[in-house]
């Protein structure tokens, strides 16, 4: 090949190399267009409503359209083969089912009011209308859902709301800030008081004092008759039996800590404004701190009632001082 051959090959060459992209360029915009719609098996939408675009993948913009409302929040569409063939054919979609067992599940996007918001709210309401004394409440659907917009606030609203005091149940009507059908949620309320109860375990033999005792917010069947109510029935006994910690106590799992028994001779107390007197005497009968029992005077041989106030020793009531004196 001569050098003018040559030449004119090289340049027939770069010449095609020149026209290539243009030559290719119109076809970018038809190959586009010719890509095949997708369907979605699963949707996600907002409130905006359901669209075209969101059953077909490769759906140019111009052909997209609105087609229905979106679901309620929590709620789901269900579209099957023969109606998602009447949106093609409405919309000269070029596409149509391969099967007629095909769906498409369009889902609202969503989220669920949490319990205890629920709670709150009827708790409030139920304390603003009828009850007024410490309750907690407990809903009888254990698996309650109510479905709120994702965007949307977790706020509810209770539009009405019975009571029955003779069993503490009710029926409320409450109200998303999506919706204004209102959802019915039965339950019942359990009364709730404080009680008494051990910080720690107590054991037989040990003393209970103030220091072994709090309050706790217990239901109120938990205190039923026999239930020790006050600080003043647990402090200076003694447990039975062991009592475990946090639990109420009835009056059958104490003893008195006995500190005088009958017959025992006991130191007797006088104490007034004037004077302090100490003699003996004789118990007769058993006694705790703080029960008043009989004692004989051992040179009087006269009765007289006595406060327990240690181990062997009582303190004379004011009335009896007399009696003492003789």
């Amino acid at each position: 090949m001569n050098p003018i051959q040559r030449t004119a090959r090289c340049a027939a060459f770069a010449l095609t190399l020149a026209l290539t992209p243009l030559a290719l360029a119109p076809l970018e915009p038809a190959m586009a267009t010719e890509m095949p719609l997708l369907l979605k098996s699963q949707v996600v939408v907002d409130g905006g409503g359901m669209h075209l675009s969101d059953l077909f993948a490769n759906l140019p913009a111009e052909q997209d359209s609105r087609l229905a409302d979106s679901p309620a929040p929590g709620e789901r569409m269900i579209l099957g083969a023969r109606t998602l063939w009447q949106y093609a054919q409405a919309f000269k979609l070029n596409w149509r089912p391969r099967s007629n067992k095909i769906t498409v599940a369009v889902i609202r996007d969503s989220r669920p009011v949490p319990r205890e918001v629920v709670e709150s709210a009827i708790a409030t309401e139920l304390a603003r209308a009828h009850v007024h004394d410490d309750f907690d409440i407990s809903l009888f659907d254990r698996d309650l859902k109510l479905y709120i917009a994702a965007e949307s606030s977790t706020d509810v609203r209770v539009s009405e709301l019975r009571y029955d005091p003779r069993n503490h149940r009710f029926e409320a009507r409450v109200l998303t800030a999506d919706s204004d059908k209102p959802a019915i949620i039965n339950g019942k309320i359990e009364p709730m008081v404080d009680m008494p109860v051990l910080r720690r375990h107590g054991m037989p033999g040990h003393l209970i004092t103030a220091e072994d005792i709090e309050w706790r917010r217990v239901p109120g069947r938990m205190a039923a008759m026999g239930t020790v109510s006050r600080i003043e029935d647990l402090v200076g006994y003694l447990p039975r039996r062991p009592i475990p910690a946090g639990q109420t106590i009835r009056v059958t799992d104490l003893k008195p800590d006995i500190v005088v028994y009958r017959r025992n001779l006991v130191t007797v107390l006088l104490k007034t404004k004037m004077m302090s007197i100490t003699t003996r005497g004789e118990a007769l009968r058993d006694g705790a701190r703080g029960d008043v029992i009989q004692v004989r005077n051992s040179h009087s041989r006269k009765v007289i009632e006595a406060r327990v106030v240690g181990p062997d020793t009582v303190e004379v009531l004011p009335s009896q001082t007399a009696a003492l004196a003789d």
